[in-house]
């Protein structure tokens, strides 16, 4: 199975090609306010790089948020474009479970935390890959109302300013040492999972949980 995935919900714009579980390609470019003109040259220039072209491939994958506004809305209208003009199954996937499923080997729970900016985070528990809270958008003096009681993996781009507030609290957890950043590669690895276990998006709506900067300022 030849899987195509990608990801625009933050300031990298990464695309990746898989084979099954292998990750056959996969590039990341930094270029924050350029995911709208250069997703598909990147998209087909991995494909053409890799001598595959729309046509042989399976399975679309990418995230539907939360992330950036503009980002997440560019990624999900170029997949569901890509979806139409090909019929392939696409397999859309939210930023925080793309951000534990790095640590899926880990049997704790996995507390994730995004980098929302405007000191705001993305949050949301996991256990054994499964979401066991809803996706939020927190701001540093809600964070321990809603991080787990017991010992926790934290994770995530926002993971180190989330540590420093939660350690004031005397929370207990261990934070990964790794940089968090969500990209394709993981994306597509997550979405095989989940097509294999037989799941297909049928829901292309996008996760903002938060409404656009521009509409806030002109209330």
């Amino acid at each position: 199975m030849l899987l195509l995935s990608f990801d625009t919900t933050s300031s990298i714009l990464s695309t990746s090609l898989l084979e099954d579980e292998k990750v056959i390609a996969k590039n990341s470019i930094f270029e924050n306010g350029k995911q709208s003109e250069l997703l598909i040259p990147e998209i087909e220039k991995i494909l053409k790089e890799n001598k595959i072209w729309y046509q042989d491939l399976d399975l679309i994958a990418t995230s539907n948020g939360p992330g950036s506004f503009t980002g997440t809305r560019i990624g999900l209208t170029a997949a569901r474009i890509l979806k139409l003009s090909t019929t392939l199954p696409l397999i859309l996937v939210n930023s925080c479970e793309v951000a534990a499923f790095k640590y899926r080997d880990k049997s704790e729970k996995i507390f994730v935390t995004l980098d929302a900016s405007m000191n705001e985070f993305f949050c949301a528990e996991f256990l054994a890959l499964k979401q066991v809270s809803e996706l939020q958008l927190a701001k540093p003096d809600e964070l321990s109302q809603i991080a787990p009681r017991e010992k926790f993996l934290l994770c995530g781009s926002g993971k180190k300013i989330a540590a420093e507030i939660l350690r004031k609290e005397n929370f207990q957890f261990e934070m990964s040492d790794e940089e968090d950043v969500i990209e394709a590669d993981l994306i597509g690895l997550l979405a095989y999972k989940k097509f294999c276990a037989g799941e297909i998006s049928e829901n292309l709506n996008p996760i903002y949980l938060r409404m656009p900067r521009v509409e806030q300022r002109k209330k």
